[in-house]
């Protein structure tokens, strides 16, 4: 798996916020939202206002940084989330994803992985 799949795989959920059924949805989400991936050594994030996504800005994996919600996961089981081959509680419940952040924001999130 290379980063510009695992960019293409965020871009892809990002996208989500902003269609039509979801606008209500996340209009007033104003938030920090990070994907980090070890096997890279790097964590994409961008910031979330009214709902829709700033550009991705890549980092290295900061553990002091603070995010609203930070995925943590490895290339492989993101793809499988977003292409849904991979069931997203699944992978949550199994520990190859991990979802940092308020319960509700996580539960509003999980409506568009």
């Amino acid at each position: 798996m290379s980063e510009s799949e695992v960019i293409e795989g965020i871009n892809k959920i990002l996208s989500k916020l902003s269609k039509e059924d979801n606008q209500k949805r996340f209009k007033n989400w104003d938030k920090k939202v990070g994907f980090s991936f070890a096997d890279f050594n790097k964590t994409w994030t961008t910031q979330l206002s009214k709902g829709k996504a700033g550009e991705l800005q890549e980092g290295p994996i900061d553990k002091s940084a603070n995010y609203d919600i930070l995925i943590i996961t490895d290339p492989e089981t993101w793809l499988g989330v977003v292409n849904k081959e991979i069931k997203a509680m699944e992978a949550f419940t199994s520990g190859k994803l991990k979802i940092k952040g308020s319960v509700t924001d996580l539960l509003k999130l999980k409506r568009v992985m």
